[in-house]
């Protein structure tokens, strides 16, 4: 009962701070600071997506376009690139976006004193050391590297790093420290009652980047189709779920068990969408059993993949053994294999391993928003079948992620947020085990193919890189790959358009019919 009155409470608070046309949704968590790349987690990135922008961005694709450039150049050794600005942008304060601005936010983020979470990607001895920002003219800029770098552009768009949004000086005050971002997104920043609400305006003079109508990742069509947008702090399921029937939330994250409910709804819709993270089975490659290749892809064989994807995730997925998304401009029929479902040649590849029956621990958490659990329960059924003697050990997520840090496990059903370059994505799970415990796989060919897609700016050659990569994934079995993470959610049924992109709320080109 408390609960019930608990959540009836705070949906009386959301209805009674709603202006006119706001776009309400729901976030568990309060921002950490609006600082962007500054003391950030997932919910801080959505919002300060709305806000700022950087000079090129993510396309659905995970291909990079410019973004408040208009083109870019980059020099034969590629060093060097040039940068020429879109004309007439404005930040939220009136003034327009230059060259110098765009010195002035490089040179915040390469100081120390601002904690930019990317810094040492760009620093010397990062994947994209900068060696010098410059304003060529009011609308050209130039940044040079040390070396060569074929992620420079995907790290500045990530996220994590705030987009490496251009700010308006105007962000800070007189002695240096940080006041409100002040961008040249869609909406701008206008109200933060912290653990309550935080509250974006529509900015009127807003120009989407050239586009052909559609929204397509951070470079598409962006109007801001609302008066404003409120992230309502809403840690609890329940109450999110209450205010989505009622109307006063108009769309939020939902639990995927929620599914059937939404989809049979009169009042609401379901809303699922694809993103490049990924749900896996993550192994530790140094384990006594698990150090051989052999039992390692006998577990893989003994997964009926499909029927595991399509139980685990309430079938919103599609099974997917690469670690490259199937949205990828780089998913190709090679990513395309995997090894067969095959219970007789899975019961050989261990037999040939020595397999004795000895126990192998399955690590899951339980959070509702991913299939760590539901796909553990399954691949212990499947890989019985065979004789593997598997157990499954129930964790809270914080310290399932503490064990797989330390190196303390044997396998870990897991989910990994999106990272739209797949040499990025190779970087969570590929390296030198002894420096970092919490690496999957420290293969010396693994490393020197990703350390090549790093550096190899040719498409073309790329993708023969992450398809040599792929191939021998699949001989070695460091961990196995389900399938590409799915957002679910639910929205009101006078919402249209897709709010959320890459498990980042994104709320232009979302409107709300009356």
């Amino acid at each position: 009962m408390k609960k019930i009155l608990l959540a009836g409470v705070a949906l009386l608070a959301i209805a009674g701070t709603v202006q006119a046309r706001d776009l309400v949704v729901a976030q568990s968590s309060d921002l950490r600071s609006n600082n962007p790349g500054v003391n950030r987690d997932g919910n801080t990135d959505g919002v300060i997506l709305h806000i700022v922008e950087g000079l090129v961005g993510y396309t659905n694709s995970g291909e990079v376009k410019p973004l408040l450039a208009k083109s870019f150049e980059t020099s034969e050794d590629g060093l060097t690139y040039t940068f020429k600005l879109r004309d007439g942008v404005k930040f939220h304060n009136g003034k327009v976006l230059t060259a110098e601005d765009v010195v002035w936010n490089w040179t915040r983020y390469l100081k120390p004193e601002t904690k930019w979470t990317c810094l040492n990607d760009f620093v010397e001895g990062g994947a994209a050391p900068v060696a010098g920002v410059k304003a060529i003219d009011p609308s050209t800029v130039e940044i040079k590297l040390t070396k060569p770098s074929a992620v420079f552009l995907g790290l500045m768009s990530r996220p994590g790093c705030g987009y490496t949004g251009i700010l308006s000086p105007d962000s800070v005050t007189a002695d240096g420290s940080f006041d409100k971002p002040v961008g040249t997104g869609p909406f701008m920043w206008d109200e933060w009652k912290k653990s309550e609400y935080i509250r974006l305006a529509k900015f009127n003079d807003y120009q989407s980047p050239e586009n052909d109508g559609k929204p397509d990742g951070m470079v598409g069509s962006k109007r801001p189709l609302v008066d404003g947008v409120k992230f309502m702090v809403i840690p609890d399921a329940s109450t999110v779920k209450a205010g989505l029937e009622s109307g006063v939330l108009d769309t939020a994250e939902i639990s995927p068990d929620l599914i059937p409910e939404f989809q049979n709804s009169d009042k609401m819709q379901l809303i699922v969408a694809r993103n490049n993270g990924k749900n896996l089975f993550y192994f530790q490659t140094r384990d006594k059993v698990l150090s051989n290749p052999g039992v390692r892809r006998a577990m893989a064989m003994a997964l009926d993949l499909d029927q595991l994807v399509a139980a685990a995730s309430n079938g919103t997925g599609e099974a997917n053994g690469s670690m490259v998304s199937q949205d990828s401009v780089y998913f190709n029929e090679t990513q395309k294999k995997r090894l067969p479902y095959d219970l007789e040649a899975a019961k050989k590849e261990l037999d040939a391993a020595g397999y004795k029956g000895e126990p192998i621990s399955i690590i899951a958490n339980k959070r509702g928003n991913v299939p760590s659990y539901p796909a553990a329960i399954m691949a212990q059924a499947m890989m019985q079948q065979i004789g593997l003697n598997v157990q499954i050990e129930v964790l809270d997520y914080a310290t399932q992620v503490d064990r797989r840090r330390s190196g303390n496990y044997q396998v870990i059903s897991q989910s990994v947020a999106p990272r739209l370059d797949p040499a990025l994505m190779y970087s969570f799970y590929v390296g030198n085990k002894d420096k970092n415990a919490s690496l999957m796989w420290d293969n010396p060919k693994a490393i020197e193919l990703m350390n090549a897609a790093y550096a190899e700016a040719d498409q073309a050659k790329r993708q023969a890189i992450f398809d040599e990569f792929h191939e021998l994934m699949l001989q070695e079995m460091p961990g196995i790959f389900l399938y590409d993470m799915v957002d679910v959610w639910g929205a009101s049924k006078s919402l249209k358009g897709v709010p959320v992109w890459q498990s980042n709320t994104r709320l232009w080109e979302v409107s709300l019919e009356n």
